[in-house]
């Protein structure tokens, strides 16, 4: 019985160790290649692809218009420390044709020594009318071979927000500003508040829409946009169109003083805005999506 005790136990260990010891055998065998390249002078690498892998989620897609996603591909580690030869490359796209077509503008090439960086736009066209909160995944894998073999990859889990809207925000290191954007691919209104014939929640078209007056055009808008922040981290633009045109706001005090903290907007059909946040620390990148894990300003649309 002891025996048999001492079996399952062995049994068990062996059980946890051994998957855990091929774990960290291939990480350091990983960590030994990497260190064998670079003392080389080797080095491939990208602003968003990453050795093993790495997962993006993002959830600002309207579900109907194309999204597309920027990454370079380098050959240095620093501003020092450079690859010493030309990186020949390729680029491999994995994703579902039957709801998405993804397009690149090149899927192989070479980092020359001299040139060090290589740019690219993933493109993600729509086959189809998304819903709220669907995903799509697209997996980019950039593979070196020569001099050395070296895969990098990046997933993209796309998720729409607000069918029919996306947005996004720009921003820098160092830069004063960033500029949240707003695409509206909605091609048709709501009514907002009842009017004439017309009750609340009724959609109505662009060509509807044109023979109303302007008090009933009032009572319509293709969608509702509330965006919300901390003032401690960013203020709005106070000289923005948006305020001035009657937008709806709120306010918090901060060091005694009262700042915006929220803007409630209607948008017009297949349209786009621009608002402007000043940051209070420079050195932050409030870049979504890649840049920042969540947006630094809140979207909601209705």
């Amino acid at each position: 019985m002891k025996k048999k005790k001492l079996l399952i136990m062995l049994l068990i260990i062996c059980m946890i160790v051994i998957p855990f010891s091929f774990t960290l055998g291939r990480y350091v065998m990983e960590n030994i290649k990497d260190y064998i390249m670079e003392t080389n002078h080797f080095f491939f690498s990208s602003d968003k692809l990453q050795a093993g892998g790495i997962t993006y989620e993002v959830n600002n897609w309207g579900g109907a218009d194309v999204f597309e996603i920027q990454f370079e591909l380098n050959n240095h580690k620093n501003n020092i420390l450079t690859s010493q030869g030309d990186i020949e490359y390729s680029i491999k796209l994995d994703y579902d044709d039957n709801d998405i077509i993804c397009s690149i503008n090149s899927d192989n090439g070479t980092i020359y020594e001299a040139e060090k960086t290589d740019n690219f736009t993933l493109t993600v066209t729509p086959r189809r009318v998304f819903a709220d909160e669907e995903s799509v995944s697209v997996t980019v894998t950039a593979t070196s071979s020569t001099p050395y073999v070296k895969e990098l990859s990046a997933t993209y889990v796309i998720t729409v927000g607000k069918r029919g809207i996306s947005y996004q925000i720009t921003d820098s290191v160092n830069s004063p500003y960033l500029m949240f954007s707003i695409t509206n691919a909605i091609d048709t209104y709501v009514v907002r508040t009842a009017f004439g014939t017309h009750t609340v929640g009724e959609i109505i078209t662009s060509s509807e829409y044109i023979n109303l007056s302007s008090a009933d055009k009032a009572k319509c808008a293709s969608a509702i946009i509330t965006l919300t922040w901390n003032p401690e981290d960013i203020v709005i633009d106070t000289t923005s169109s948006l305020i001035s045109s009657g937008a709806t706001t709120t306010t918090s005090t901060y060091n005694g003083i009262s700042y915006i903290n929220s803007i409630t907007f209607p948008v017009d059909i297949l349209s786009s805005t621009e608002v402007r946040f000043y940051k209070w620390n420079v050195s932050n990148n409030y870049t979504y999506p890649f840049v920042a894990q969540t947006p630094i300003v809140t979207f909601s649309a209705s």
